[in-house]
């Protein structure tokens, strides 16, 4: 390891301690749940395993890293990163540490690179921590990344805004759905409290055609956003609810969309109004509850009458599930509690059997 490198080796600690260190304004997001930003007060916590990482997936946390120099918003540089969570839901800092070291061997390469007058190296190139999101949620990365940036939409985002207004106000009709980009939806969820957004929004939702509201819920998914919007998105689940046949895709797309609102009992009955028709034998509403309204399953009533229904699944859907959902904060005790529970029915008690099975092989 050349000289260079060993000094800055001993220098940094953390991620978090090398971008403060070179002065780096810098941004952490969450991108392999859903889209949402990590304070950096909360990401050094993180990477001191004093706080467990809040939104594993797949037992790894996948971060974007966006950071500049200080007052140089035009020079910003963009990782995307992957780590593993270990058992207990804290990061890997062995990982962490590896994947450092591997950046300050390459910066070491690099300022042998510019002596010798040749170009420098993509850092990240060929780090085994290095991945590529999700088109959706590259999207909305982008999207939050110019807001933060306070720069430009894409040229996407005028059309995406534009569809949202009625006819008569000049839009363009919603059966014109098919001229809708990924990136412009993106731009304007992101953009929901500018150019009245979140109550075009709002009051389009009742009458959207299934694929638009579709995408438009997909990116709703990792934004907060007030009341209006929140029973846009109830009403128009209850009227999915009363359609035959019922499209299992949307509503599990409208329940994903609200699942960055705080747990209220309005999000609670609509989700018990769910589970308790027919829908709750379709796997992918119930991993849309578990995957994205976890919080809400910290209310006891909801999450007996949800691991119930799960139970009724195929063993490998109700393991994979289960297996999610204990990894987040804070449920892995109310789970343990509701399924040791003398009043749980036999199905469930025999499903979570066959699950601590797995886990202790």
């Amino acid at each position: 390891m050349p000289s260079e490198v060993q000094n800055t080796a001993q220098k940094f600690d953390s991620i978090s301690h090398f971008l403060q260190t070179e002065a780096f304004q810098y941004r952490v997001f969450e991108m392999g749940r859903k889209v949402f930003e990590i304070t950096n007060a909360q990401f050094q916590k993180i990477e001191s395993q004093q706080e467990l990482y809040p939104y594993p997936f797949q037992q790894k946390a996948s971060l974007a890293l966006l950071f500049w120099p200080d007052n140089n918003e035009n020079d910003v540089v963009i990782w995307f990163l992957q780590f593993p969570i270990d058992e207990l839901g804290y990061l890997k800092q062995s990982s962490r540490d590896a994947f450092l070291i591997d950046l300050l061997e390459q910066a070491g390469k690099n300022i042998q690179a510019k002596q010798a007058g040749e170009v420098p190296q993509d850092q990240l190139a060929e780090s085994p921590f290095a991945f590529k999101p999700r088109e959706d949620r590259l999207a909305m990365f982008h999207a939050l990344a110019t807001v933060i940036l306070d720069q430009q939409p894409s040229k996407h985002y005028q059309y995406a805004h534009d569809y949202l207004l009625d006819k008569s106000d000049g839009g363009p009709g919603f059966e014109q759905w098919h001229f809708l980009g990924l990136q412009g939806i993106s731009d304007v969820v992101a953009r929901l409290n500018s150019d009245n957004n979140e109550a075009l929004l709002s009051q389009a939702i009742n009458t959207l055609p299934d694929t638009p509201l579709h995408n438009y819920a997909h990116a709703l998914e990792n934004i907060q956003f007030g009341e209006g919007l929140l029973s846009a998105l109830l009403l128009r689940i209850g009227q999915e609810l009363q359609k035959c046949p019922i499209n299992t895709g949307l509503v599990a797309g409208l329940i994903r969309a609200m699942s960055s609102i705080q747990p209220n009992q309005k999000k609670t009955d609509m989700l018990v109004k769910v589970l308790e028709s027919h829908l709750a034998l379709e796997i992918e509403v119930l991993a849309s509850i578990s995957g994205r309204c976890w919080n809400d399953l910290k209310d006891e009533t909801l999450l007996r009458l949800f691991v119930e229904k799960l139970a009724l699944h195929e063993t490998m859907g109700f393991n994979a599930i289960l297996a999610d959902l204990i990894m987040m904060p804070g449920l892995r005790e109310p789970i343990l509690d509701v399924m040791r529970n003398e009043q749980r029915s036999a199905e469930l008690a025999k499903k979570f059997g066959e699950f601590m099975k797995t886990i202790a092989s």
